[in-house]
């Protein structure tokens, strides 16, 4: 029987968290700070996988349905005071809305997106590339409103949409989706969860950040396993 909770196994700490129909396992310790771009190297140079939006809200949901162990206090504390990766690159095209990617190619030390590439993807119905047009609700919404918002559904899929939904709920205020409504120029953005519980209390959803501060962290995926 499964739970919504943060499991933990020793050796190299397991962290294992229900993701869709399948067990994720993330391990410990985690990586950063550092930039977007080095930490994601440094999960590849370990033969690991760097964790999609999708993923990360099901770590972090698994963390807020944990008891208060050191590895959810751990996770809730990096959401608190820096910022926690998910490897899913938004790409901002002016006129047509949001392009996301999960696990885009690094050139630079930024993500990278192509138009044209993204377009031959969602035409041949590749998961791991979705598109909203503008129009979605950025700024303060409500807990449902955040699980129902396109926005947060391309970038995190139905599934994590309504994780982080009701991680938002385990928050004081309301969340707050901080996005570009529109864009006069291209603009690729990552993609991380902050937790202002020293501030105003409420789950922050960071999109519009390029990701190169020193500042982030991210936990590396080993495997997924059957139910």
């Amino acid at each position: 029987m499964t739970t919504n909770s943060l499991k933990v196994e020793g050796g190299r700490t397991k962290l294992i968290v229900p993701h869709k129909d399948k067990e994720l396992v993330f391990l410990h310790p985690k990586y950063g700070p550092n930039t977007y771009a080095n930490i994601g190297a440094e999960i590849e140079r370990d033969g690991l996988a760097r964790p999609t939006m999708a993923e990360t809200a099901s770590l972090v949901y698994g963390a807020f349905n944990s008891d208060d162990n050191y590895y959810s206090k751990e996770i809730k504390k990096i959401m608190k005071d820096h910022l926690l990766f998910g490897f899913t690159g938004i790409f901002y095209v002016p006129g047509k809305g949001a392009y996301f990617q999960d696990n885009p190619e690094t050139r630079d030390e930024k993500p990278f997106m192509d138009e044209s590439e993204l377009v031959r993807k969602l035409e041949s119905n590749d998961p791991t590339v979705r598109h909203v047009p503008f129009g979605f609700k950025t700024g303060s919404q409500s807990p449902i409103e955040l699980a129902r918002n396109p926005f947060i559904i391309g970038l995190a899929g139905e599934d994590g949409a309504g994780k982080l939904g009701e991680v938002a709920d385990k928050h004081r205020i309301t969340p707050y989706l901080g996005s570009f409504e529109s864009v006069d120029n291209p603009e690729i953005r990552v993609s991380a969860l902050v937790s202002y519980w020293h501030i105003d209390h409420r789950l922050y959803i960071s999109c519009n950040v390029r990701g190169d501060g020193k500042n982030g962290y991210a936990f590396g995926v080993q495997e997924t396993e059957e139910k």
